[in-house]
């Protein structure tokens, strides 16, 4: 019998990162949806299932990230902050303009 393969990201995992990125939960029968937005942009959105033996690897994918950036994310290395800056940098989120305060 084949060796099946263990998901990285756990649904405690997933959970972290909905929290870490302040994602509104919306709750399902059989599983919750997280939905991402960084200034009230939408960012993407990924369902949090329920169970023993449920992987949520499809994540990275669903909020634009790597899976190592997506596992930053849920073990603290990366904050929210850094997320926003990635996603500025691949183009995701518009760069931020400077105030008229604080152009030279």
């Amino acid at each position: 019998m084949p060796k099946t393969k263990r998901s990285i990201l756990s649904e405690k995992s997933a959970l972290g990162i909905a929290q870490k990125l302040g994602a509104e939960i919306k709750q399902g029968r059989k599983h919750s949806r997280a939905i991402v937005r960084i200034g009230g942009a939408y960012v993407g959105a990924f369902g949090i299932r329920r169970g023993r033996n449920t992987g949520h690897d499809y994540i990275p994918q669903q909020i634009h990230t790597s899976m190592h950036e997506a596992i930053g994310l849920d073990r603290c290395p990366i904050s929210k902050e850094d997320y926003v800056e990635t996603l500025r940098r691949k183009d995701i989120l518009p760069a931020v303009e400077p105030k008229d305060s604080e152009k030279g």
